[in-house]
């Protein structure tokens, strides 16, 4: 079981993978493994935010790389459960975002050479959730290079993840995380249950 946390800038993807595998490694008998994404080792990432057109191109490769050298670490083994807060999808979804033309042909020409990379998710939790509580969530966590990101961009952002995970070939279960407390043991139990029975073949443990 391979579970994919995914959602738009400042929905919780860390939060909630982190909360979920610490509940599913006291609650559940078997191995977790957790997989953050590690957005700090992207040397473009700032310089994208302060000049978007000159450094879309770079940031988005150096996503696509690291996430393919980190889903290729994961464990393929049946009785591990991964949880991760990233997904290869994402990395499509900013492309159409922020890239366009040339480079957006560019980038996925390269995207699609790459070899499959080694864990696939087998259910994605989508965190949906309101473009305010997102842009007062950004404001204090207080990432200096995110302070840039508008209410179109996230608007935007939103629509496309609706219309790529309409289109997934793996399940998708959607969370509502304006109301979702990700730190209730309560609630971790709720959605523990909701994920037994939405992935495609899981037996209950």
């Amino acid at each position: 079981m391979h579970i994919a946390v995914e959602g738009p800038i400042g929905a919780g993807k860390t939060t909630l993978a982190d909360q979920l595998a610490t509940y599913l490694e006291r609650e559940r008998r078997g191995p977790v493994r957790l997989s953050l994404e590690n957005y700090q080792r992207n040397a473009f990432l700032a310089d994208f935010y302060a000049d978007p057109e000159r450094w879309a191109l770079p940031a988005q490769l150096d996503f696509l790389v690291s996430r393919h050298k980190q889903l290729e670490a994961l464990p393929a083994t049946r009785d591990e459960v991964v949880v991760a807060d990233h997904t290869l999808l994402k990395d499509r979804i900013f492309a159409d975002l922020v890239l366009k033309d040339r480079e957006l042909a560019l980038y996925r020409e390269i995207a699609d050479a790459m070899p499959a990379a080694g864990s696939r998710p087998t259910l994605i939790l989508y965190l949906d959730i309101d473009t305010d509580t997102l842009l007062s969530r950004i404001a204090k966590r207080g990432r200096d290079f995110e302070q840039t990101i508008t209410a179109d961009y996230l608007h935007a952002l939103h629509q496309l993840y609706q219309r790529y995970l309409a289109l997934s070939d793996v399940p998708v279960l959607t969370v509502d995380a304006d109301l979702a407390d990700p730190g209730s043991d309560e609630q971790l139990a709720a959605l523990w249950q909701r994920i037994l029975r939405a992935h495609p073949s899981s037996t209950r443990q």
